[in-house]
């Protein structure tokens, strides 16, 4: 089988990466081929080890920097458990 590039008039009517725009680079896509368990699940575990290293102790240098972490920290855990609630939910997909 030989590879034919398409002709340039046929580009507008064919769906390709060609003719996507480009995406900024804090852009990122969610991949259809994972399921959202595999996804929240992945995120959970991700959760749970940044609030561990948080745990574990942080350096700041100034006392808005620690308000900052603390916030961070607080935030950790209620993302931790919504994602483990979620998680539980039956017939989620």
């Amino acid at each position: 089988m030989k590879y034919h590039p398409a002709q340039l008039d046929e580009l507008a009517e064919r769906r390709s990466l060609i003719c996507e725009p480009v995406l900024p680079e804090n852009v990122i896509t969610l991949r259809k081929s994972r399921s959202l368990h595999a996804v929240l699940a992945e995120n959970l575990n991700s959760t749970k080890a940044l609030r561990r290293y948080l745990e574990d102790g942080v350096t700041v240098s100034q006392d808005a920097e620690c308000e900052i972490v603390r916030a961070l920290f607080v935030a950790t855990r209620q993302q931790e458990k919504a994602l483990a609630a979620t998680l539980e939910c039956e017939g989620l997909e």
